[in-house]
């Protein structure tokens, strides 16, 4: 049976030297090596399930002159994945808090707890974006999105100073990963959608179960 699964293996690997552009030694490690067992990676903070939450990001003003839209985007994208990942999870529409916080200019003064209170929600998801940007830092055509968060959860029932439930890490995502993108007269869309997305996925896996392969446990 070994030698059959051998001789099979063999006889792709030829095969691979007929197409151009195949790398048939890297082919046959490929099909040699050992399957990876995906390693299970326990929640950090489960308490969302079944609550209300508002999702508050704050962005400077610089970020907020060049990307009017961050912050909505941002919060709808980690809405998309809460909804989708926690199991009946209710988040406050993105819409109504950054309409508060347009309404409200020194909203960012008042306690996580008071704000969580005005949305009607048992938690606040807050973010604090540090760096946001979807261009290659001195290029004007090559995009290349870049988000920098600290993120925290806090309970609207527990007084402020204990209020902090999840102590939160920091974020960072680049996409593409390995090489800036663009053209002359494109936009970034699909540059922000894709990072949006990223952010969103990793800050909201911290909140649910899941697997990972051993490559990307980091």
């Amino acid at each position: 049976m070994l030698n059959r699964q051998i001789r099979i293996v063999l006889l792709l690997a030829l095969g691979c030297l007929n197409l151009a552009g195949c790398d048939a030694a890297g082919y046959l490690g490929y099909l040699m090596a050992p399957s990876q067992k995906p390693i299970k990676v326990p929640s950090e903070f489960e308490g969302l399930a079944g609550h209300r939450v508002a999702v508050v990001i704050y962005a400077d003003q610089q970020v907020q002159y060049e990307y009017p839209y961050a912050r909505l985007n941002l919060s709808s994208a980690i809405l998309g994945e809460l909804t989708q990942r926690v199991k009946d999870v209710t988040v406050i529409d993105p819409r109504r808090v950054i309409r508060y916080q347009i309404e409200n200019v020194h909203w960012d003064t008042l306690d996580k707890t008071q704000l969580g209170k005005d949305f009607g929600a048992d938690y606040v998801l807050f973010v604090v974006l540090e760096s946001y940007t979807m261009r290659e830092p001195g290029s004007v055509n090559l995009y290349r999105g870049q988000i920098r968060a600290h993120a925290g959860v806090f309970q609207t029932t527990l007084p402020e100073p204990e209020a902090r439930v999840w102590k939160g890490e920091d974020f960072r995502v680049i996409y593409p990963r390995h090489a800036p993108t663009g053209q002359p007269g494109r936009d970034d869309s699909e540059i922000r959608y894709q990072t949006e997305k990223l952010f969103a996925e990793a800050m909201v896996r911290k909140f649910y179960k899941h697997e990972v392969l051993p490559a990307d446990e980091n």
